[in-house]
């Protein structure tokens, strides 16, 4: 039965793919009846003879010999050597050969996810603050790391020792006929429950507010600051008086929340430096710290044509801490 359902399998995938026989490079095929888009070259060295990716990373890095690799660790369960003799969930080292599989790690096992300094070099400063941002988040909405549970262990330990017998019964056939369905069905109802969260849909509506500084996140957290100063631009009217904030720190880490209790509008002309902590911006003096902004705002201005005078108004938000991660 199961040649058959591999040769039928088989059949349909070169009967799909057969207008790309002479493509040795691979294909951009959007199929229109499975709604899905892939990569495909034809290699007479597969058994099908060709080959189908989703990612053109993949499909040019078979064609070329080429690839990359990442190693991390996290708590998996395996053994770390033959002289383990059970397998157990424990810190182990792995690797992925895409960025996009590192994601997916960080995703299965945003607890324990963490790449050794020794590796560090593998990948660039961009992608570990985009993994440290990604696993911060995962943490902070109380994503566990994916494990299996205790009825999954349970039913893979019956198909196991059913499996191992010499002489099976009938029910034991049936058992084994059976256990593809019932796993599946398990997974998904365990799936369905890790993959509803009720904290993302709370954090959904938050901004991010990014400080460049880790001591301005910690000033925010420890009341130290309590204001957001921003330029008022003509087509934003509305108040921001509830609206929420994520603060990442320097470190792309998620480190609190805060909420808007009031805003005021104020010429800049008329900012004053007891209204603003320009030491902790990283100036000498107010007038410093007022330049910068001044820059900062005129040039801001020019992606939405508007100016920016000594005139034009700044949004003075005052803000309250909601929680500390």
């Amino acid at each position: 039965m199961r040649n058959l359902k591999n040769k039928y399998y088989f059949w349909k995938q070169n009967k799909r793919y057969k207008k790309f026989r002479n493509c040795n490079l691979p294909y951009p095929f959007f199929d229109k009846k499975r709604d899905t888009f892939e990569w495909v070259y034809y290699d007479g060295y597969r058994q099908n003879g060709y080959d189908i990716q989703t990612s053109l990373y993949e499909a040019l890095g078979n064609v070329s010999k080429s690839g990359v690799i990442y190693h991390y660790e996290a708590v998996m369960y395996g053994q770390k050597n033959s002289e383990e003799k059970e397998a157990k969930y424990q810190m182990m080292e792995s690797h992925c050969h895409s960025f996009d599989e590192v994601i997916e790690r960080v995703y299965r096992y945003p607890e324990t996810f963490h790449i050794p300094d020794n590796y560090l070099e593998e990948y660039s400063k961009q992608e570990l603050r985009c993994l440290k941002k990604i696993q911060s988040y995962l943490k902070v909405i109380g994503l566990p790391d994916d494990k299996e549970s205790s009825d999954i262990i349970v039913l893979n330990e019956k198909w196991q020792e059913i499996n191992d017998k010499k002489r099976k019964s009938i029910k034991d056939y049936y058992f084994l006929l059976g256990y593809s369905k019932r796993w599946k069905k398990l997974i998904e109802k365990e799936n369905m429950k890790r993959y509803a969260n009720e904290k993302v849909l709370l954090y959904s509506s938050y901004c991010p507010l990014y400080c460049e500084k880790k001591e301005i996140a910690e000033a925010y957290l420890n009341g130290q600051k309590d204001y957001i100063l921003q330029r008022k631009y003509s087509f934003n009217n509305e108040t921001q008086v509830g609206k929420k904030y994520m603060l990442v720190n320097s470190n792309s880490e998620y480190c609190g929340t805060l909420e808007v209790i009031s805003e005021e509008f104020i010429p800049f002309k008329e900012l004053k430096a007891e209204m603003v902590n320009y030491k902790m911006a990283g100036y000498k003096t107010f007038l410093d710290y007022k330049k910068y902004l001044y820059d900062d705002y005129r040039e801001d201005g020019k992606m939405f044509d508007e100016e920016f005078t000594e005139d034009s108004l700044l949004i003075y938000l005052r803000v309250k801490v909601l929680e500390r991660f």
